[in-house]
C-alpha cells in the first residue's frame, strides 16, 4: 500500500509537497527523501511526532536515541510508517530545526495500490519557496497552533471575581479605629421625624409655660390695683 502525504509549512502559505511513499517503509526513509528534496544539510538532528487532529505533538520518534534512560526509544530507522498510522487522516510533526523548535506538518491524504513503475519515496508534486533550514520562526498566528483539542484557555474564559485581600485598591482600616455602618435610609428619615416632634413638643411646652407666668403677672396687677 502506497501513503500519500501532503507536507505543509507555518511559514509560508504557498510552500507544499507532495510525497508518496510505501507502508512498509520508515520514517528514516520520509526523512531521508525531505532532506534530500529540500537540500538540507543531513548533520542536523530531526525528529517526526504523532499528532492529534489539532497538530499536537504525541510521541516522539528522533532520528537517534539521545539519553540513557531504561526507556527504549524507536528510532526512524526501525519506525515503520503502517505500525503508527492510525487514521484515515494521520497527521505527523517534522521538526527539522531543533534550535528554533520549527517544523514541517504532514497529512495523510490518500491511501493507493502500488505502482509497478514507481520507485518510493517519491516528491509527485512541489510548491512554493523551501524554508531555511536553520533561522528563526516570525511569532505569528498559525492554523497550526495547539488548540489543545478545544480545552478552554485562559484567554476565552469569564474573569473571576477578585477575592484577593491584599488588593491596592482596598484601604486599610485599623482594627482600634470605629468603622462607621452602612447607613439606613429609612431608619434615618424616622429617626429625622421623631426630632422635628420633640422640638415641636418642647416649643408647646414653653408656650404653655409664658402662658401661666402671664396669667400670674396679671392676677399679681390685679391684686395690687385691689
Amino acid at each position: 500500500m502506497v501513503y500519500k502525504f501532503k507536507v505543509l509549512s507555518d511559514e509560508d502559505e504557498k510552500f507544499f509537497m507532495d510525497i508518496e511513499i510505501l507502508s512498509s517503509q520508515t520514517f528514516y526513509d520520509l526523512h531521508d527523501l525531505i532532506q534530500d528534496e529540500l537540500e538540507y544539510d543531513r548533520s542536523h538532528l530531526a525528529s517526526f511526532y504523532t499528532a492529534s487532529h489539532s497538530w499536537r505533538r504525541l510521541k516522539e520518534i528522533p532520528l537517534m536515541a539521545m539519553d540513557n534512560s531504561n526507556k527504549k526509544t524507536v528510532t526512524m530507522e526501525k519506525a515503520i510508517l503502517a505500525d503508527y498510522v492510525k487514521d484515515a487522516h494521520q497527521k505527523f510533526v517534522y521538526v527539522f530545526d531543533y534550535i528554533n523548535d520549527r517544523c514541517f506538518y504532514l497529512e495523510l491524504i490518500e491511501t493507493k495500490s502500488e505502482s509497478p513503475n514507481m520507485y518510493y519515496p517519491v516528491c509527485t508534486d512541489f510548491g512554493g519557496e523551501i524554508p531555511p533550514q536553520i533561522g528563526k520562526k516570525e511569532k505569528r498566528t498559525s492554523i497550526f497552533d495547539d488548540d489543545e483539542d478545544d480545552i478552554p484557555t485562559l484567554s476565552n474564559r469569564k474573569p473571576l471575581p477578585i477575592l484577593d485581600d491584599e488588593v491596592d485598591d482596598i484601604p486599610e482600616i485599623p482594627l482600634d479605629k470605629d468603622i462607621v455602618p452602612p447607613i439606613d435610609l429609612e431608619l434615618e428619615s424616622e429617626l429625622e421625624e421623631e426630632a422635628d416632634l420633640e422640638e415641636f413638643d418642647d416649643d408647646y411646652e414653653e408656650d404653655e409655660d409664658l402662658s401661666e407666668e402671664d396669667l400670674e403677672d396679671i392676677e399679681d396687677d390685679n391684686d395690687d390695683d385691689r
